[in-house]
């Protein structure tokens, strides 16, 4: 995700005032509504596989099943973050990449950069890992405004990671089902199932590839601004 296309996207929300939902009610709303509405796609289909179960029971079980999958979806998020720390952490694959991998996801060769810096300024050397970070997250928290703009791209990462797993849940159940019903005689209806895997797949993919994308401008802003305001030492005011 561009420079641009992010300060466009804080603008918009700021106008609109939505910063404080992102912090707080919308990401989980969200990922239900995704799943909720993903499930739904799939009761057409389940209702022609099921003739006899009134079809009024299969929506609830659908909502129901939609709203279980989003809260685990939702809670389990982290779990991307550990993705993300093998990628792109200090020891990451991709740490040092100069280029993007895949063509999609960011490079780390950036990001590296001012992890080494900041690890040299921060007050308290961190130990290795996550110790930068943390550290460097003590240091920005003490500056509200500051941390209010280098906070932002977190935001919205934690949003496009809390649909990464309803998304894959449901692309588990609908290519799961396209295997199993031409077992069991009903191949007709497999080709459906199939296509929402894959529509569920797509949709994985294009929320990860901006999520990785604002996870590391988040870092890049924390890392400059705490290497920015770090104190000087005295050789390097001379």
């Amino acid at each position: 995700m561009g420079l641009d296309l992010m300060t466009r996207i804080e603008k918009l929300l700021t106008w609109l005032g939505l910063w404080g939902a992102m912090r707080g009610f919308f990401p989980l709303a969200a990922a239900i509504v995704l799943s909720v509405a993903l499930l739904e796609s799939l009761t057409p289909p389940v209702a022609r596989l099921f003739p006899s179960v009134p079809a009024n029971l299969i929506h609830v079980f659908a909502v129901g099943t939609g709203i279980l999958l989003g809260l685990i979806g939702y809670f389990a998020g982290d779990s991307w973050d550990l993705l993300f720390e093998m990628l792109y952490g200090p020891r990451g694959k991709w740490c040092e990449a100069d280029a993007r991998s895949f063509l999609l996801l960011p490079s780390g060769a950036a990001l590296a950069r001012y992890r080494t810096l900041v690890a040299q300024a921060v007050p308290r050397k961190p130990d290795a890992g996550e110790g930068v970070y943390r550290e460097a997250v003590k240091v920005a928290r003490r500056q509200v405004e500051r941390w209010e703009r280098i906070e932002r791209p977190l935001l919205l990462s934690r949003f496009l990671r809390g649909l990464l797993w309803p998304s894959v849940f449901v692309a588990i159940l609908g290519g799961g089902a396209a295997v199993i019903l031409p077992l069991l005689g009903a191949a007709p209806e497999a080709p459906r199932f199939l296509a929402t895997a894959g529509i569920c797949v797509a949709l994985a993919a294009v929320f990860l590839v901006p999520y990785s994308a604002l996870r590391v401008e988040h870092m890049i802003r924390l890392y400059q601004d705490v290497a920015d305001h770090a104190p000087r030492k005295k050789s390097e005011r001379r």
